[in-house]
């Protein structure tokens, strides 16, 4: 089976990221792709997966890893193509074999927050602008930290109204609801780059 190496930690129990919940979703219900999803708990984490890159290469199966792709922000001379040399390194220091996309369209800086932001449902937009407006008034004082893209995604999902049933999954398990097209487009253009590199990948 083909492997997909995420950044994000692995499900416990029941409970699993969002990032993990939108590329299960993605994979089984978009693409229709049967893949095995590997949770590396940091791009950094990836050396640690040498042996099972080599694995599913032995065995006649693609290895593709989606990462963020940073930026400026946490990376001072951060470029796209340095970062994504890093990673190419790796590779060849590794001598594994895997197809690389940088979230969230492989050439601009950003993560997967930035390609959540991209597949919002347009009529609800509005809640972004929202948050955008509060970020800009919380940076006229010095006094305050700006929240970060994950506060504006979070404040995004929490603005809907939901059913008891959504209300107990979001609560205990923390589930964004991918599924539910009233919150998220996965026929977006923001998300076209990413589809066409896993078709072309697998």
């Amino acid at each position: 089976m083909h492997r997909i190496y995420i950044e994000t930690v692995a499900p416990k129990e029941d409970k699993k990221t969002n990032e993990y919940r939108f590329f299960e979703y993605l994979f089984k219900e978009v693409l229709k792709k049967e893949v095995e999803i590997i949770p590396i708990g940091g791009k950094t984490n990836l050396k640690d997966y040498d042996n099972q890159l080599k694995d599913s290469t032995k065995n006649g199966f693609k290895n593709i890893v989606i990462v963020d792709a940073d930026g400026k922000w946490n990376t001072k001379d951060w470029t796209f193509q340095s970062e994504k040399q890093k990673i190419e390194t790796l590779k060849e220091e590794l001598g594994v074999e895997f197809d690389l996309f940088l979230m969230p369209n492989d050439q601009d800086e950003g993560d997967f927050e930035m390609l959540l932001e991209k597949i919002v449902n347009h009529n609800h937009r509005k809640i972004l602008d929202c948050h955008l407006g509060f970020e800009d008034c919380i940076k006229e004082s010095e006094d305050y930290v700006t929240p970060n893209r994950k506060a504006r995604i979070y404040s995004y999902i929490t603005s809907f109204k939901r059913s008891q049933k959504e209300h107990e999954d979001f609560k205990n398990k923390g589930n964004w609801f991918f599924e539910n097209q009233k919150y998220w487009d996965f026929k977006a253009i923001g998300l076209e780059d990413l589809k066409r590199f896993l078709r072309n990948n697998l």
